[in-house]
């Protein structure tokens, strides 16, 4: 007997969320999906709230999402966690992001089930992975498993309130302002800067030089 499975899909191209729905349904011999589909952080937080927490067995999100109106949510990232937080799904990451740094930020602060590279992405893989994370085993792909092999505790990496900043800076707001939307003192922004500066290698790198550095490796 075939089990049913739910799965939230996340992600802004709709095309990316058809293909893979119609992968797994072709492909799968153990389950039946049941898909939902969001494209933005919103409509993923509305399907989370109408259900209950143990609603979707799996979360496959991606990365790189439009901010919410609130600015509460401004990438995949976030909202990864703020499901970690309010449900008991299990989280894959399918993102394209490729620089080192960013997945390594990536899985220090979301610890996501499974992590795949949207270019190392094949049905096969996709099964392989719901398989392992509803069987309570993380699954990676195999750039992943490299980055993870070489992976410590004294890798740097930026946390989500050090991209926020990045984010706010990227769209304009003035240091002053910073408070009023990531929480945080004056003082303490002005230390995350530093640790910012030194984690991109340039320790008098300007805002605007701060901004491309992170829009390149896709902090933004």
């Amino acid at each position: 007997m075939k089990l049913i499975i739910k799965i939230l899909m996340v992600d802004d191209h709709p095309i990316i969320l058809k293909g893979y729905e119609l992968s797994l349904n072709e492909f799968s011999d153990n389950y039946i999906f049941e898909f939902y589909k969001a494209q933005n952080s919103v409509e993923a937080v509305n399907l989370i709230e109408q259900n209950e927490p143990d609603f979707f067995h799996i979360v496959f999100l991606d990365i790189r999402l439009p901010v919410n109106n609130d600015y509460a949510l401004i990438n995949g990232e976030d909202l990864g966690i703020k499901i970690r937080k309010t449900t008991n799904s299990k989280i894959i990451v399918l993102s394209s992001i490729g620089d080192t740094q960013r997945i390594y930020s990536i899985l220090n602060n979301l610890e996501p089930d499974g992590y795949i590279i949207k270019t190392e992405t094949t049905p096969e893989i996709l099964l392989d992975a719901i398989d392992a994370v509803l069987n309570d085993r993380n699954y990676f792909s195999s750039k992943i498993k490299k980055l993870k092999n070489v992976q410590n505790s004294e890798n740097p990496t930026l946390d989500v309130y050090d991209i926020k900043i990045l984010y706010f800076l990227s769209v304009g707001e003035k240091m002053k302002n910073l408070p009023d939307f990531v929480h945080l003192s004056i003082a303490s922004i002005e230390r995350r800067k530093k640790k910012i500066k030194a984690y991109f290698g340039n320790k008098e790198a300007s805002d605007r030089q701060l901004i491309e550095a992170a829009k390149e490796k896709g902090f933004i």
